[in-house]
């Protein structure tokens, strides 16, 4: 098939390529401006996009692909329904839907059992506002298909004792699965069993496995919103849980967390699993179900998916809650799951390896009102490279490097010699380079590794060094959770800098302030608090709370100083405070309940400010004695022009407070400053020679000590293409990246930026 230009219109199917992952857009509502035409596009921009009208899929919307075959409804109606091969042509058109109460907007999900050319294959649905299946028998024998309704809200409720519907209906393995997650004791992934036997068909229901869950999943089931994808492909089947925020501030809800299972069929003892569909929940024996142990083989079939290698996901929030997948991707393009958010006009790509999620428009032919999924179906050139693999198994490469065993004290290393230098020239060389500089040198190779060991603590002489690296900001600092070390990136350089600690399981913590050079950290198992220097490498415990730890949390002082006391408030207003080096437990304290719901803490002098989410600002004092009070000292901050929702950071500058607002998109950034006698926030257009850090869990305002860092912001942002900090300057009102010491600018919003999932802050670093 010949090249198409970008931008014309094809009555066939183009010319896709495997390598990247392929989108297609379905404008459901013609207009003017809309008629109905497919787009085939990528993310990529120097891609071309193809404008289709295939004559198969005009009027219908693509509901998904299963063995080779494109499952189609009609639109608006979704009461005509087929079935498109794209390389044999063929269609199996399936008689008109008829449900007795007419609502035919309430199909969900759907899923072919079989391959249409097999007897006992049936096109499955399910409905949204039912508990019941909507299914047709695709027979060939048949002389008439028909559809048949038929309800499952007897059998769900023995297996999930209050369940009500199923959804994500996909085939795997030659077995169909669904999702169980409106029970209020559990998820479930539920084994949709299908019969046909003389032309009938018989569904039976089945507990499968409770659906997997991580263990800080207590901390996001308060305030975030959960959304459960399951699909099926070949032998294995996947299984995400995608995290929202959902504040009552915000307008639109935002990815903040991903996680990703995989379960394969191949590897599992059905024999030993049979127990599990004997079981009926009663009101009788719930708990006895709750506790039976073969539950626990949930954990033992699902597996954590920490690299998602050469595929792709794709899901919807703006039109469905569809999850599309692409097998065979170019590997430096793959490992994504990409989420399209509600509003329709951004893709957020999170990148499952790196724990990172960047932001990207949707390709420029789809609009926000669009029907967007992945094509999955294979490709012209559909293959993957043809790798030489030798009987050992290891890879060969035709620009294979020679080596040769070397000794170094002892140790042999097959290693290429990088630097043809003496060893012991080598390590004068790295006794004067510190932090980047040494931790790079020494990963080049096993030669520089031996001449450069790891830093001890105690070594004053390399302590001094380090000290001396990078004082001129506060560093970026990522506790990667996929990888287990700590991340250290100077927002000026743009180098990192990698930490593995012993003490503390980074997996297993998430940063709650960051202050002094020293991060709060809570371990998302047992909920208690430590607090860990990571230039120090100092952990210091906190007593157990009686209750789960507050939802905001502060410390006015180091954790050395005796004046270091630790505060958090709950939404139910209770104080609870420590005086780390005074007392051995908690205070806690009742304050008068009041309808601000309180999201920033920080301490100003003897008083903590709190800062609520409609922007107004509480003074708290005496905290900790009898007389504690508190009075609202700010009015409710202006609200941004950009008619997104808004994040408001607090900060002390100086003699000030100050209050820095941010849109969601980043494409309104205004700083106010507290006015302590009409009691309100006004406006500023610069703050001097001060640089201001913001994310999450930190806000900083400190003294630039280089002029070309002053009057800035600085966001836990990089960009996409080179990974650089992203900043915001107060000057030009645009943002910016440094090149060296230059300034790069760089246009537009946080739309080509790169932001964390993984627990992450700003830290000044803190010898002490």
């Amino acid at each position: 098939m010949e090249e198409i230009s970008k931008g014309s219109v094809c009555d066939r199917l183009p010319p896709l390529s495997s390598k990247y992952s392929w989108f297609i857009s379905q404008s459901l509502q013609a207009d003017e401006h809309n008629t109905q035409d497919l787009f085939f596009c990528t993310i990529h921009d120097e891609l071309p996009h193809y404008r289709c009208q295939i004559p198969e899929l005009l009027e219908k919307r693509v509901r998904g692909c299963s063995f080779g075959w494109v499952i189609l409804s009609s639109h608006p109606l979704n009461n005509k329904w087929s079935l498109w091969n794209p390389v044999t042509s063929n269609i199996i058109s399936l008689p008109t839907l008829i449900l007795e109460d007419g609502q035919y907007e309430s199909i969900g999900h759907c899923c072919l059992s079989a391959p249409p050319d097999d007897p006992t294959s049936i096109l499955l649905l399910t409905r949204t506002d039912k508990s019941t299946f909507v299914f047709s028998l695709l027979d060939k024998k048949r002389k008439k298909f028909r559809w048949t309704e038929m309800s499952y809200a007897r059998q769900l409720k023995r297996l999930t004792y209050d369940g009500e519907l199923v959804h994500s209906l996909t085939s795997c393995n030659g077995k169909v699965y669904a999702l169980c997650t409106d029970s209020c004791f559990s998820k479930f992934v539920i084994h949709v069993d299908i019969v046909v036997k003389d032309k009938e068909v018989s569904i039976k229901l089945m507990l499968f496995s409770e659906c997997p869950s991580p263990s800080r999943d207590l901390f996001y089931r308060i305030g975030y919103h959960i959304i459960h994808y399951l699909k099926g492909s070949s032998t294995e089947l996947f299984y995400i849980r995608l995290y929202l925020d959902q504040e009552t501030v915000r307008t639109e809800k935002t990815p903040v967390d991903v996680h990703m299972y995989k379960s394969d069929m191949t590897c599992i003892d059905w024999e030993k699993r049979e127990c599990l569909k004997k079981w009926d929940i009663t009101d009788y024996d719930f708990d006895v179900y709750q506790d039976h142990k073969e539950l626990d083989m949930s954990v033992e079939i699902w597996q954590k998916m920490d690299d998602l290698k050469d595929t792709n996901f794709f899901v919807d929030l703006g039109r469905d809650h569809s999850v599309s997948y692409s097998s065979v991707v170019a590997a430096e393009l793959g490992g994504f799951i990409h989420i399209r958010g509600e509003m329709g006009d951004i893709i957020y790509s999170y990148h499952v390896n790196n724990d990172t999620v960047s932001l990207l428009h949707t390709p420029s032919p789809m609009l926000p009102s669009s029907h967007m999924s992945m094509w999955e179906y294979r490709f012209e050139d559909d293959h993957r490279e043809a790798k030489c693999v030798d009987c050992k198994g290891e890879m060969k490469n035709n620009n294979e490097i020679l080596s040769r065993p070397v000794k170094h004290n002892g140790v042999e290393s097959n290693e290429s010699h990088l630097l043809n230098i003496p060893f012991n020239l080598l390590e004068t060389i790295m006794e004067h380079c510190v932090g980047v500089e040494y931790m790079n040198v020494r990963a080049t190779c096993k030669q520089c590794h031996l001449a450069a060991p790891l830093i001890k603590r105690s070594n004053e002489t390399s302590l001094r060094r380090l000290k001396r690296y990078s004082v001129v900001s506060p560093w970026f600092v990522v506790l990667n959770r996929k990888q287990g070390i700590i991340t250290l990136t100077d927002p000026m350089l743009g180098e990192n800098y990698l930490m593995k600690n012993s003490q503390v399981s980074i997996v297993d913590y998430r940063i709650r302030c960051s202050r002094f050079g020293w991060l709060l950290l809570e371990n998302n198992k047992t909920q208690c608090l430590v607090f860990y220097n990571p230039f120090t490498n100092d952990l210091r415990k906190l007593p157990e709370m009686e209750y789960n730890t507050p939802e905001s949390l502060c410390f006015s002082a180091p954790p050395t100083s005796v004046d270091c006391m630790v505060v958090g408030i709950t939404t139910e207003w209770y104080a609870y405070i420590h005086f780390v080096n005074q007392e051995p437990s908690w205070c806690e304290f009742a304050l008068d309940h009041d309808p601000h719901s309180i999201y920033r803490l920080t301490f100003y002098g003897q008083h903590l400010y709190a800062l609520c989410e409609e922007g107004e600002l509480i003074v708290f004092s005496n905290l900790g004695k009898k007389d504690c009070s508190w009075k609202v000292v700010g009015a409710e901050a202006p609200q941004n022009c950009s008619g997104s929702s808004t994040e408001n950071y607090l900060t002390k500058c100086d003699q000030h407070l100050l209050l820095v607002s941010v849109d969601k998109r980043g494409k309104d950034v205004k700083v106010f400053k507290m006015n302590s006698v009409k009691q309100e926030w006004e406006k500023i257009e610069s703050v001097g020679k001060h640089m201001i850090y913001i994310c999450g869990t930190t806000c900083l305002c400190t003294e630039a000590k280089m002029p070309q860092m002053e009057n800035k912001i600085f966001f836990p942002r990089m960009l996409t293409n080179n990974r650089n900090i992203v900043f915001y300057s107060l000057d030009t009102c645009k943002y910016h990246v440094f090149d060296g010491e230059n300034t790069e600018e760089y246009l537009g919003d946080f739309v080509g930026t790169t932001s964390h999932f993984s627990p992450h802050a700003w830290i000044e670093p803190s010898w002490s």
